[in-house]
Formats: structure tokens, sequence, C-alpha cells
């Protein structure tokens, strides 16, 4: 399956089936020390070049999430 079709049979799934899969994807890079330590690392450089949000921005996400039910 190339990574189109794969793609393409994401995008049908239902939010949970998604929210499933993520977690799955996630736990299967946390069984790679060296996977995870690179995620970390460019989630770090990503945040000191200023890619963040603020807390009161988090809770506008929050509160717009809630609206809609997820």
């Amino acid at each position: 399956m190339s990574l189109l079709e794969l793609k393409n049979e994401v995008a049908r799934l239902s939010v949970t089936e998604r929210l499933d899969l993520a977690d799955f994807i996630a736990a299967k890079d946390q069984a790679s020390d060296e996977a995870r330590r690179a995620r970390i690392e460019r989630r770090m450089k990503a945040m000191d070049s200023g890619r963040k949000i603020t807390a009161e921005q988090l809770m506008v996400v929050h509160e717009a999430l809630k609206a809609l039910g997820v």
C-alpha cells in the first residue's frame, strides 16, 4: 500500500478510529528510544524557535473543541 493509499484510508476513518490510530503510532514511536529522542529534539527546537502557544491560547482551542463535542 502506498503512502497516498494509506492517507486516503485514514481519511475515511471516524474521529475515534483516527485517535486510536494516533495512539498506536505514538506507542510504536515510543518503542524506539532513538526515534523518541529525535522527536523530542525536533519539538524542542520548534519551541525554541517560537513555535508555541500561551496558556490563554490553549484555553481558547480547548473551549472551541469542547463546543464541537470533541
